[in-house]
């Protein structure tokens, strides 16, 4: 029996396995070839039993293949060409063209003439294995990018909401603000709700409102929230970028930016922003946001302050407006103290407040005397320069909590709230006393010295309301005048 009988007989079995089967002799040359190899080649077991395998298949004498199946003919251990590096070890085409991705094991086999051994190759057809993982893989990869995709999509939706959350806030606080700043009745509680509302409006944002003031045209600070404040208090305007280009100044880089002349060199943030608060075209003032860390003045944050500005700008233009008309209505042109008008108003609340709290309350009515001698001597104006000379000794004479009136002509009213009788009638002679230092001229020469009658009255004492209490003061006033002038009476 021949070798290839022999092969024949011992491998004969492996006709009838799905895989392919070949033996192969040191020489290469082929000893056994199976139905499944047929199959898939397309090569009879008749043409290629006994033929060197290296004729058929060339790319086996390669180094990387003939190498390894040298080291089996020497008796090696076994040697696998896998799938994903030899997909081709003995090609076998598919019916679609594409070739078989195999999955070969080569084993020696001690040959039958004892000497040397035998290559049996053992050929698995992995192809639709292999595609059904990559048909895996590719639905895996395909649900993981879903996932991704669904995953961004999903934090990109809770940032929305959270953007959407912050603006919200935004739109009630600054609802809140603008009612706070309508329900205002002066400026001053305006710059106290600015502050608290710019707190809660930039809470990691340190800052400052400054308003421009009409008497040295300086800004001044009149609101700031934070722990860190970088800017000086009070500035000229031409020292802010902002309010020379009339728009917003954002710097974000401190080494290479246009830095506003008002920050303080060596306590510089992070970022800063000042933006100009305009009204009816004219500049109030400047909102200034100081930022310690990069990145927060964003350009959302930005047109929040330009909006925060705006509406901090038209609050103040028109409590302004309103105390300006109030004061037109409650102050005399001539004078600047109250008129008539306002110590009605402010005679029965005081009134009120004495009886309430058990506390005096005193008047004095004040009448120049002579006054009609300047109208002739001097003319009209010299007598409106005494009264306005009047309307600031008045003030800078009594306490801050007295309240002087112009009663009308040369008639003034001072109402001394929790002023007993006896402190009043000092305080009227020292006033008589000293009106009479008071140097007034009117177009280069002296109008002479000025002397003052008065009459003092007290609540309860003169009368049980304001107007009694008044008309006692007018009363001893009168009899100040009849006994000669330059004097203080007390009601009787």
């Amino acid at each position: 029996m021949n070798e290839l009988q022999q092969v024949e007989e011992k491998f004969g079995i492996l006709d009838r396995v799905p895989v392919g089967a070949c033996v192969l002799r040191e020489d290469f040359i082929v000893l056994f070839w199976n139905s499944c190899l047929e199959d898939w080649t397309k090569i009879p077991k008749s043409e290629i039993v006994g033929k060197n395998l290296g004729d058929r298949f060339p790319h086996l004498t390669q180094p990387k293949y003939h190498h390894r199946l040298q080291q089996v003919f020497e008796g090696g251990p076994p040697t696998i060409f896998s799938s994903q590096l030899h997909k081709h070890l003995i090609p076998a085409p598919l019916p679609d063209g594409q070739f078989r991705i195999q999955h070969t094991t080569v084993t020696g086999v001690k040959s039958f003439e004892g000497e040397g051994f035998y290559a049996l190759l053992a050929i698995e057809d992995v192809t639709d294995l292999t595609r059904r993982l990559q048909d895996y893989r590719s639905m895996r990869d395909r649900a993981l990018e879903e996932i991704e995709e669904r995953k961004q999509a999903q934090e990109a939706l809770h940032q929305k909401t959270l953007e959407l959350e912050v603006r919200q806030r935004e739109l009630i606080l600054l609802s809140e603000m603008s009612d706070l700043l309508q329900a205002c009745l002066t400026v001053k509680e305006a710059y106290s709700a600015i502050a608290q509302c710019c707190k809660l409006l930039f809470p990691h944002i340190p800052g400052a409102v400054f308003i421009i003031n009409s008497v040295n045209n300086l800004l001044d600070v009149v609101a700031s929230w934070g722990i860190t404040f970088s800017s000086q208090k009070v500035f000229a305007p031409n020292e802010c970028w902002a309010l020379r280009r009339g728009r917003v100044h954002f710097v974000g880089n401190m080494e290479n930016g246009l830095i506003c002349q008002h920050l303080h060199q060596n306590l510089l943030p992070a970022e800063y922003c000042c933006v100009p608060m305009m009204a009816q075209g004219k500049a109030l003032g400047v909102l200034y946001l100081c930022a310690p860390d990069k990145g927060q003045l964003s350009n959302t944050t930005q047109l929040l302050a330009m909006t925060v500005a705006e509406h901090i700008a038209l609050a103040l233009a028109n409590l302004k407006l309103r105390e300006t008309l109030h004061n037109q209505s409650i102050r005399d042109p001539l004078t600047g103290l109250y008129n008539r008008r306002y110590l009605e108003e402010a005679l029965e609340r005081e009134v009120y407040q004495a009886e309430l709290k058990g506390y005096p309350l005193s008047l004095i009515m004040i009448d120049v005397d002579h006054f009609k001698q300047f109208n002739d001597t001097f003319g009209h104006e010299a007598g409106n320069q005494v009264l306005r000379q009047l309307g600031e000794f008045f003030p800078k004479n009594i306490r801050p909590t007295d309240i002087p009136c112009r009663y009308g002509g040369e008639e003034f009213t001072l109402i001394l709230p929790e002023a007993p009788l006896t402190v009043t009638q000092e305080r009227a002679q020292h006033l008589r006393k000293k009106i009479k230092l008071l140097q007034v001229e009117y177009a280069g020469q002296s109008l002479g010295c000025i002397t003052l009658s008065l009459g003092v009255a007290s609540f309860p004492e003169h009368g049980q309301t304001g107007l009694a209490v008044l008309r006692a003061a007018d009363v001893a006033l009168y009899q100040a005048k009849a006994a000669g002038r330059d004097r203080v009476v007390t009601a009787s």
